[in-house]
């Protein structure tokens, strides 16, 4: 369980590593362990952000924990297995102004959940413009895979009709596209000031 705490906290830069240690070990234990993960950029350091968790939110006591260790969990739990749990944990993240949270938050931009797009693209005035612009010119290998995925789910679930789904998106109304698009042009143009 050590060793898995160690590597969970990895998903956060050594500022706020310690307070990410107690975070975790408030955690359950997972049902699943999770194996993959991704690694990027954050403030010149590289974290490795578990690609999924497997915890049941139901078990996790946050009465102990700071603000700040709380939104480390909201964090992990925008990874969580279950749609719903990650959307529920991103409102709650995407407005801070951590240096932390833009891979947390873009990660979902390459997920199938277009609730969870909506709820990007509903808060980007919110967003710390300048972390997501670090981030981004940190790490394009990241925004390239993203953009990536972006075009595979968009040409897979909304490009054309299909069983169950009236709502088609051309290219440029598809909020994923909307999404990279702002994400590139703050790396492009520099974080509005």
């Amino acid at each position: 369980m050590a060793q898995a705490i160690t590597e969970l906290a990895n998903a956060f830069p050594t500022a706020v590593r310690k307070d990410a240690l107690i975070a975790i070990s408030e955690l359950p234990e997972p049902f699943l362990e999770a194996h993959e993960q991704f690694s990027v950029i954050v403030a010149g350091e590289i974290v490795s952000i578990p690609s999924r968790v497997y915890y049941d939110p139901a078990q996790i006591d946050g009465l102990r924990l700071t603000s700040l260790q709380k939104e480390l969990v909201d964090c992990l739990l925008t990874r969580h297995h279950n749609g719903w749990v990650r959307q529920k944990h991103l409102e709650r993240i995407v407005r801070s102004a951590n240096f932390w949270i833009p891979p947390f938050v873009i990660q979902l931009v390459g997920e199938y959940v277009i609730e969870i797009l909506h709820v990007i693209h509903n808060n980007l005035s919110n967003l710390n413009a300048a972390a997501y612009e670090q981030f981004v010119r940190s790490n394009p290998q990241f925004i390239a895979l993203t953009e990536q995925r972006v075009m595979s789910y968009w040409n897979q679930d909304h490009r054309r009709p299909a069983w169950g789904r009236s709502v088609i998106y051309g290219r440029d109304e598809y909020v994923g596209f909307q999404l990279l698009k702002f994400f590139k042009g703050l790396a492009r143009n520099g974080a509005p000031t």
